[in-house]
């Protein structure tokens, strides 16, 4: 019982990181493939789906909640805090993220040309 525990537990946090990354999964390449297929990514692009992805979680876990509170049937206490801090830890990642990016275009910034 324990085992199936932990195990839906994994499950819900690489579903989380999937969908806190937009539900984009690293590209596996093989040497040919980097040659063959070039396809532009675009970071602004990214960068929006990531956003509205951490938007989409949170509106979810606020109508879980109002649901909750209104007397809804089909919503229990469980699924509101499950979802509450699925919305926590995408935001926290999200902030984490951001705080890389910057020091990272500080640290771009401050090289000698």
């Amino acid at each position: 019982m324990a085992v199936a525990a932990i195990n839906s537990v994994i499950e819900n946090m690489q579903a989380l990181a999937a969908q806190a990354s937009g539900g984009i999964q690293p590209p596996a390449f093989s040497r040919g493939d980097a040659l063959q297929n070039k396809t532009e990514v675009n970071f602004s692009d990214l960068l929006m789906n990531s956003v509205k992805s951490l938007n989409e979680v949170r509106n979810h876990a606020s109508m879980q909640t109002e649901k909750f509170m209104l007397g809804a049937p089909d919503v229990s206490l469980n699924d509101v805090m499950v979802d509450m801090q699925k919305s926590s830890l995408a935001l926290n990642l999200g902030v984490q993220v951001r705080n890389k990016l910057v020091s990272a275009y500080q640290e771009v910034m401050s090289m000698p040309v």
